[in-house]
């Protein structure tokens, strides 16, 4: 850990000139290592990396928690080598699927990718394979490396690193620039079903500078990531910034209450990335007692509202919280919020040009200065976010203010306050956050429509105590009986349809036509604010052990006294 950045915001973040202080003089660091970036003609990332590794050899890059296994940068560069001559000496695809847990094998078949010059398509490894297949399909692509998806042609990372490639062919890195997409990760966006974002060598490279100067991380430093490599926090968030560092990634495949504090002293780590609810799991398993933390100093990531947040602080003395606000088909920069201030998810100083560069606007599109939707500016005026193009206007606003400019979406609603600190408030679209995944309402929806004979179908997510973000319900008519038998039949279904996180945690079945708009639009958010305060009214189930049960007054007692956890034992 940097302790002399530590000193520095620690003197500097209860005002104003010194907050505005710390901002400049790191925009200004910023902007010289992307000079001497660009000094060294660096167009891809995979490219980046082996300059670091070059320079850290011997150093280790990543420690596996459940294989006792550590590699160094030097092994990583080998191997990643190994997976871009395969690629290159057996196939002419482009887009290559990448399907495998958080590995030493993950890093070195993305990197192993890139260098090829072609784009890693990085699939969920909890999605069911039904779901796999549709997604490949979607993003074209043939060929797997890692765990097989349906019937597509797929190859083992471990044999392809192990090989001998005796006939001694070298290749060279297929050119790109840093604005051609590295990988992509699926998203739900703001709105509609999955889809496949990209995300460019220069954002790859961008975040690892942005996170590694914000953490104070250094070469010395052990970094916990047990989110997944397939999602941004994971990849470009958290471990961008060890490569960047020349630091360790200690690895676990999913994260762990049991093993949490476990590794994190038995591997020294310094620093970890998170989603606000891992820490609501910590919290709530550890109450009372000595502090378990020996060694853990910065966190970084988003969802740790302020209250949370100083409670984790407090219970396990963390000394540095760095929080941000973005998305992956962002064309920005994300907001961060380095001033161990808690409750806030983003800065920008007032009076900055950059302030200028990102809005908050009423539904109206108005501007409006305290509270609304935010909007980014498209700096170069040009616009790609995801592999579908059609799917980019949607999210683009033109000549708001003059004729010309362009904004991206991000349809989540933000309050900035007067010393230019923001704070997340909601999703505006169709989906909803639990356990550190977006659902896409559609997707779900759809997969019960093909589950089950309903007149409508409705998914939204809901608040509830003890839940960081919300969870899943859906309300559907029925003109047919519909019990527990029935819901059970559902559920056996839509586990080979869903991912275990987006399930309908909740069901509520009527038999009346839901509420609409004008234009005859299910009012959802008329029905997220009801919750399930009507389950007397009209039936309702709960996910919960085996299967779904009805929700009887005890149930909704124990669920609103946070003493019933929704769930089954694969779901929780």
């Amino acid at each position: 850990m940097n302790s002399e950045l530590l000193q520095k915001i620690r003197s500097h973040h209860h005002t104003t000139e010194g907050r505005e202080k710390l901002f400049y003089e790191l925009a200004d660091i910023e902007s010289d290592i992307w000079a001497e970036i660009e000094s060294r003609k660096i167009t891809n990332w995979a490219t980046h990396f082996s300059q670091i590794a070059a320079k850290a050899q011997k150093n280790t890059v990543i420690m596996e928690v459940e294989r006792a296994a550590s590699y160094s940068y030097k092994e990583l560069e080998e191997a990643s080598e190994k997976i871009k001559n395969f690629i290159l000496a057996t196939t002419d695809d482009h887009h290559i699927g990448l399907h495998y847990p958080n590995s030493f094998a993950f890093m070195a078949a993305l990197i192993g990718i890139n260098k090829a010059g072609r784009i890693a398509i990085l699939f969920n490894h909890r999605e069911p394979q039904e779901r796999l297949a549709g997604l490949a399909e979607t993003t074209s692509v043939k060929r797997v490396l890692g765990d097989p998806i349906g019937e597509l042609e797929y190859h083992a990372i471990e044999k392809i690193i192990e090989s001998e490639q005796k006939d001694g062919t070298k290749y060279g890195v297929h050119e790109t620039t840093l604005e051609d997409p590295a990988f992509v990760i699926f998203t739900s966006g703001t709105s509609g079903p999955s889809k496949p974002a990209l995300f460019s060598h220069r954002r790859m490279i961008g975040a690892g500078v942005a996170w590694g100067l914000r953490t104070g991380m250094e070469s010395s430093d052990n970094c916990y990531i047990s989110l997944p490599l397939y999602h941004g926090n994971g990849l470009a968030v958290a471990f961008s910034a060890v490569i960047f560092s020349g630091a360790t990634a200690v690895l676990r495949p999913k994260f762990s209450v049991t093993h949490f504090w476990e590794d994190i002293n038995g591997y020294g780590c310094s620093h970890m990335v998170y989603i606000g609810e891992l820490w609501r799991y910590l919290v709530s398993a550890d109450k009372g007692g000595e502090n378990p933390n020996r060694s853990l100093k910065v966190i970084f990531g988003n969802g740790l509202n302020k209250s949370l947040w100083e409670e984790v602080i407090q219970r396990y003395g963390i000394a540095h919280v760095v929080e941000h606000f973005g998305a992956t088909e962002m064309p920005a920069g994300a907001l961060t919020n380095w001033f161990d201030i808690p409750g806030y998810c983003g800065y920008l100083p007032p009076d900055d040009p950059k302030a200028q560069e990102m809005v908050l606007v009423d539904e109206a599109m108005h501007p409006d200065r305290e509270r609304g939707e935010a909007l980014f500016v498209v700096p170069s005026g040009k616009y790609r976010g995801y592999m579908d193009e059609r799917l980019d206007e949607k999210k683009l606003v033109r000549n708001l203010f003059k004729e010309g400019d362009l904004w991206w979406r991000s349809g989540d609603l933000l309050e900035r306050n007067a010393q230019g600190f923001f704070t997340f408030v909601e999703r505006l679209g169709d989906t909803y956050r639990f356990k550190g995944e977006n659902v896409a309402c559609v997707d779900v929806e759809e997969a019960i429509r093909s589950a089950g004979r309903f007149d409508e179908v409705v998914v939204y997510g809901i608040a509830l105590p003890s839940i960081e973000g919300k969870i899943g319900m859906a309300s559907m008519v029925s003109s047919e009986p519909f019990g527990a038998e029935d819901a059970n039949t559902l559920y056996e279904k839509l586990k080979e349809k869903v991912a275990p996180y987006a399930l309908p945690y909740l069901l509520r079945v009527q038999r009346e036509k839901h509420r609409t708009t004008s234009t005859l639009k299910i009012q959802k958010a008329h029905l997220a604010k009801e919750g399930i305060e009507r389950f007397q009214e009209t039936p309702h189930y709960i996910l919960l052990d085996d299967g779904y049960h009805p929700l009887d007054e005890h149930n909704y007692q124990g669920i609103m006294e946070g003493r019933i956890v929704l769930g089954t034992k694969g779901t929780k």
